[in-house]
């Protein structure tokens, strides 16, 4: 089998091509393997920090709900708080109300008992005047005397029911 140079210089080509393949893939598969765990990696970092951000986003939907029912229990509180406040306003006014009420009929019945206490004593004054001045122009002494008597005994009576 003979060859020519051209076949000699094909076939060292080939072998060439064959050893620096062989040595070449080596490195160009330790460098696609180190790339490879280095993206994988990265992607483990990743996941990590998804998660820890996932879970810092639970915990502060957490704390802001914590927060929203804090709030809507001060609120709350603060609406019975006023209400409470409102009711015992609006009792002490019904209180002060019915004792103010309470005083003015009492003034009014002491002014009624006055009043009447003074029609009484200016009628009784009138009609003993008048008893007299009727007695002194119509009747005697001794009649006057017995009438004055008696009319001032029934006055006292009827002055004192």
């Amino acid at each position: 089998m003979y060859f020519d140079e051209t076949a000699w210089v094909a076939i060292a080509f080939f072998i060439f091509i064959g050893l620096v393949w062989k040595k070449a893939s080596k490195a160009i598969t330790e460098i696609l393997d180190n790339r490879a765990l280095l993206i994988e990696n990265e992607l483990k970092e990743a996941k990590s920090l998804k998660e820890e951000a996932l879970e810092e986003l639970r915990k502060s939907l957490q704390t802001q709900k914590n927060i929203s029912d804090e709030a809507d229990k001060i609120i709350k509180d603060a609406q019975d708080a006023a209400k409470k406040i409102q009711d015992d306003t609006n009792v002490k006014c019904s209180e002060i109300i019915q004792r103010r009420e309470e005083q003015a009929k009492q003034k009014i019945m002491a002014l009624e008992t006055e009043a009447v206490n003074n029609i009484k004593n200016i009628t009784g004054s009138i009609i003993v005047e008048s008893s007299k001045i009727f007695i002194k122009s119509n009747l005697d002494k001794k009649e006057n005397n017995s009438i004055i008597t008696t009319s001032s005994n029934q006055i006292k009576s009827s002055l004192l029911n």
